[in-house]
């Protein structure tokens, strides 16, 4: 078994790549954002959540983590909205 400190640095590891993926990400809300407030679009699109969800789900497929999974996401979906919110009203 490994000892607490390599474990937590494993961790620190993940949290740097969740970190960069997370920028990755906004960048690309930013630019949704956009594209919705060009195209007179709505921010909210159930389908696309839906779908998402589904998506994502499949792609964990893991039982143990999917209430932690949607607990994750759900949130990350909430602030990239607030996120394309904020762009919207501000540009």
């Amino acid at each position: 078994m490994k000892n607490l400190n390599e474990i937590r640095e494993k961790i620190n590891e993940v949290d740097e790549a969740l970190i960069k993926s997370f920028k990755l990400r906004m960048a690309l809300v930013k630019e949704v954002a956009l594209y919705k407030k060009e195209n007179n679009m709505p921010i909210f699109d159930s389908k696309r959540e839906e779908e998402l969800i589904k998506k994502n789900i499949s792609l964990l497929n893991d039982k143990e983590l999917e209430e932690y999974y949607l607990n994750f996401f759900n949130s990350l979906l909430s602030e990239s909205k607030k996120y394309q919110k904020k762009v919207i009203d501000n540009d």
